[in-house]
């Protein structure tokens, strides 16, 4: 048997960043003082353990936020090294199997061109635990990072819309992954009723023909329908039909691709609504 050894003890300079962080991370509450605990690698065992769970996560630490006895929040931080869209949807995916449920919001913007930095973010809700978790992606230059904001159980009800419908300002627009070893940067992500927009700048010597193919190939896979296009040296464009969000009036699309400067491609990809004919 090998003698099992207790952690290393704490150095005087580790004391101080702890103490550092601790109080860079504390706010005014105005219910009263409250403390918070920084845990690098690790969590309270009041946390449900489906929120730490993922064995192909890197799991970085925690944050407990507590007034005396009582749970105030926990924020966990996770890293992986792939699209942030990837990283959303399997944590979300990995909650709805253990019987949460998303939140809609209306005007959620999840979609467009991936790489830019721009954080998504998610509403889930455990009715029966009346627990609530906020869910936020950002873009590394090797990865993703995840943040999840859990709060623990509510006084009030939740009057949240949990119906299985998309909300009416949910975002029709794909989430579009650029080839492999390209970077994007997105410039704006915007929309709300009738129209929806993103667009951004990759880094990349690829014609506009070859990123529009490329693209148009994700949003086949997504349920857009090619209508119309064409392309040449400096630009490229295709038509789309869009897949009906909510149902009930007709949608199409156009994708953008254009060579402006070189090494840089300005990317735009927008869906408009109207009256079913």
């Amino acid at each position: 048997r090998h003698p099992v050894s207790g952690p290393a003890p704490e150095t005087e300079r580790e004391r101080q960043l702890r103490a550092f962080a601790n109080r860079l991370l504390s706010w005014t509450d105005p219910e009263g003082p409250s403390t918070v605990d920084l845990l690098p690698l690790g969590y309270p065992d009041d946390l449900p353990s489906e929120l730490v769970d993922y064995a192909d996560l890197r799991f970085l630490g925690s944050v407990v936020r507590r007034r005396e006895a009582e749970l105030l929040g926990i924020e966990l931080l996770f890293e992986l090294a792939t699209d942030l869209n990837d990283l959303l949807e399997r944590y979300e995916r990995g909650l709805l199997e253990h019987g949460w449920q998303n939140v809609n919001q209306p005007g959620l913007h999840r979609g467009g061109f991936s790489g830019g930095g721009m954080p998504l973010s998610s509403t889930l809700v455990n009715v029966a635990k009346r627990t609530r978790v906020y869910l936020q992606t950002f873009d590394q230059q090797d990865g993703s990072l995840l943040r999840v904001l859990f709060h623990p159980p509510a006084r009030d009800e939740l009057t949240d819309d949990l119906s299985p419908d998309a909300a009416p300002g949910r975002s029709p627009l794909p989430a579009l992954k650029p080839p492999k070893g390209i970077r994007t940067r997105a410039t704006s992500l915007s929309g709300g009723g009738g129209r929806w927009s993103a667009e951004a700048i990759a880094q990349t010597q690829m014609s506009p023909m070859e990123l529009e193919a490329y693209f148009a190939n994700e949003l086949e896979a997504a349920g857009w329908g090619r209508l119309s296009g064409s392309a040449d040296e400096f630009f490229a464009w295709s038509g789309w039909l869009v897949p009906a969000v909510p149902p009930g009036k007709e949608w199409r699309g156009v994708l953008l691709v254009l060579a402006a400067f070189p090494g840089e491609r300005l990317l735009s990809l927008w869906a408009e609504s109207g009256s079913k004919t």
